[in-house]
């Protein structure tokens, strides 16, 4: 039974452990903020995964890559992982880790649309049928009406819910991008590219941001 459905249940499990990743994300960003919790998760996420690909392919890096695979990749680490996540992670401490994981439902939705435009991939009915339904219970759950002359009005702060929107756009394109750059390279070295060009990314913003100021003179009075 589990073999003819091995992708049904992947896909469990993967349903699974986003819920437990976003809530442990969110109580983490929450204590110190979304820019430290997302350099962090990547660094420990890039030796994870060098682990696994020099035992897999006997590289610890992926040097035998592409300009062409390093190029697009890095494209999609820059859009889903330092933007995207920057802004998902932000999301979490203002709305919570379930109503932004409602909001990346979206992801797949977006990825389609820029599958479509960028890919030239087809959308049939059944997947435009999908979207919007999609789209209609995200809706149903963004939106209340308290009485009947009541006005619409959100359910959640509107910045936390364009932040989570951001969010899934950033995932949804940078898996259109994923797909471009990745080819017929490793899948687990091209998630690679992505979290290498992702660290050097938040250093960047981390710098950059007033509150990376603060970040780096919360190390230093850690040291002293």
């Amino acid at each position: 039974m589990i073999s003819s459905h091995y992708g049904e249940f992947a896909a469990l499990l993967v349903a699974v452990f986003w819920t437990i990743t976003a809530l442990s994300f969110e109580s983490a960003a929450n204590k110190v903020g979304p820019l430290s919790v997302n350099i962090i998760r990547l660094v420990f996420g890039l030796i994870f995964l060098s682990t696994l690909t020099l035992i897999k392919r006997g590289l610890l890096l992926p040097t035998d890559a592409s300009y062409y695979n390093w190029f697009w990749l890095g494209i999609s680490g820059i859009i889903g992982f330092v933007l995207g996540d920057l802004f998902l992670f932000k999301s979490y401490t203002i709305v919570g880790s379930w109503f932004s994981m409602l909001i990346m439902t979206l992801a797949p939705v977006i990825a389609a649309i820029f599958g479509w435009i960028i890919l030239n991939e087809s959308l049939d009915f059944k997947s435009l049928t999908g979207m919007a339904l999609t789209l209609s219970g995200i809706s149903l759950t963004i939106f209340n009406k308290k009485g009947k002359k009541d006005s619409i009005r959100l359910n959640k702060p509107l910045k936390g819910i364009l932040f989570a929107f951001f969010g899934a756009v950033g995932q949804g394109l940078g898996i259109v991008f994923s797909k471009l750059g990745m080819q017929d390279y490793d899948p687990f070295a091209a998630t690679q590219i992505r979290i290498i060009v992702g660290i050097f990314g938040f250093a960047l913003v981390i710098s950059l941001a007033e509150d990376g100021k603060m970040y780096f003179q919360h190390l230093k009075t850690q040291k002293e």
